[in-house]
C-alpha cells in the first residue's frame, strides 16, 4: 500500500528518534556519557538512469543537482578504565531538494523525468569501540523514485503514450550500514564500509574504504574511495576528502569533498559540518 511521502518521512524520523530516546533513557545514570550532535549542510550534483526498472523504453539519463540538511547525534558510554573504549548508538537523518533535468532521451524519445522534490533519510546503528578495533551495525532508510505511471496500455511503445508519462510518488528502500575500524583511534587507521558514513550520503549509499589520522583532541583528515548509488539503481565510483578541526573544547567543525565520475558527467559535492559535544570526552 502506498502513502503519502509526508507520512513515510515522519516514520522514518520517529523510529530514529525512538530508537536514540530508548539509549538514552537506558544510558542516563551512568557516568561517562558524551553526546556528539552534529548539522551538516550539504550539496552537489549526480546522474544516471531512470526508472531504475522500466527497461529500454524507459532510460532517460536523468541529472540532479541536490541540497540538503543532515543532522547526526550519537551517544557513547565510555569505560572507566578506557576512554577510548564503550558502546555507542547513533541516530542520523537528511533532508533535502532534488531538481531533475534531462541529459539524453531513452530509446522511443522517452523525455519523462521526476519533477523537483524533497525527500528523506534516515538510519541509526549501533557499535563498540576498542581503541585498535571498532564495529558499528546498523540501517538506513530512504526515499527513492517510484516506478513512473503510463496512461496507456501495459506493453505499449508507442512514443506518442510513453512521453506522457509520469513519476507520480515515492518509495521507501533500505540499505545496511557497517562500519569496521582498524588502527588507534587517536592516530593512522583503516576503515572498511558499507551504508553512509556521513548524513550527507543517505540518500546515495555505498561501499567504502578509508584511510584517516585523528588525534585525541578531534582533529581528523580522512581519505576513501568506493562505489556510491546515484540515481535509480546507478553505481558510480566516488573518491572523498574530509577534515575536522577543534575549534573548541566543545565545537569542531567539517569540511569535505567528494569527485563521483560517471559515464555521462563527472559530478562533485560538498559539504561542512558543525559538531558540539556534551557530557564527558
Amino acid at each position: 500500500m502506498n502513502h503519502p511521502p509526508r507520512t513515510r518521512r515522519v516514520a522514518l524520523a520517529t523510529v530514529a528518534c525512538g530508537m536514540f530516546a530508548a539509549f538514552t533513557s537506558r544510558s542516563e545514570a551512568q557516568d561517562r556519557l558524551s553526546v556528539d550532535v552534529e548539522a551538516t549542510p550539504y550539496g552537489g550534483t549526480t546522474s544516471g538512469h531512470l526508472p531504475s526498472r522500466g527497461g529500454c523504453a524507459f532510460a532517460p539519463t536523468v541529472g540532479t543537482t541536490f541540497a540538503g540538511v543532515g543532522g547526526r547525534a550519537r551517544l557513547r558510554q565510555h569505560a572507566d578504565d578506557d576512554r577510548t573504549r564503550g558502546l555507542s548508538v547513533t541516530a542520523q537523518g537528511a533532508v533535502e531538494h532534488q531538481s531533475n533535468s534531462l541529459h539524453a532521451q531513452g530509446s522511443d524519445m522517452q523525455r519523462a523525468v521526476p519533477g523537483d522534490q524533497a525527500m528523506g533519510a534516515a538510519g541509526v546503528h549501533v557499535g563498540y569501540d576498542w581503541r585498535y578495533v571498532g564495529f558499528h551495525a546498523g540501517v538506513i532508510a530512504r526515499e527513492v523514485n517510484g516506478e513512473p505511471s503510463v496512461p496507456c496500455d501495459s506493453g505499449s511503445a508507442d512514443p506518442a503514450c510513453l512521453a506522457r508519462a509520469t513519476y507520480p510518488g515515492t518509495r521507501v528502500t533500505v540499505f545496511p550500514d557497517l562500519r569496521v575500524r582498524g588502527g588507534p583511534s587517536d592516530g593512522l587507521h583503516g576503515e572498511v564500509g558499507v551504508g553512509a558514513y556521513t548524513p550527507a550520503m543517505l540518500h546515495r549509499p555505498g561501499v567504502h574504504i578509508g584511510l584517516g589520522y585523528s588525534t585525541r583532541a578531534g582533529h581528523d583528515l580522512t581519505a576513501r574511495c568506493g562505489v556510491q548509488s546515484t540515481v535509480g539503481d546507478d553505481r558510480a565510483l566516488r573518491c572523498d576528502l574530509s577534515g575536522a578541526l577543534p575549534v573548541h573544547e566543545r565545537v569542531t567543525l567539517g569540511l569535505g569533498g567528494a569527485v563521483v565520475p560517471s559515464d555521462e558527467r563527472v559530478n562533485f559535492d560538498a559539504r561542512a559540518s558543525v559538531t558540539v559535544h556534551f557530557g564527558d570526552r
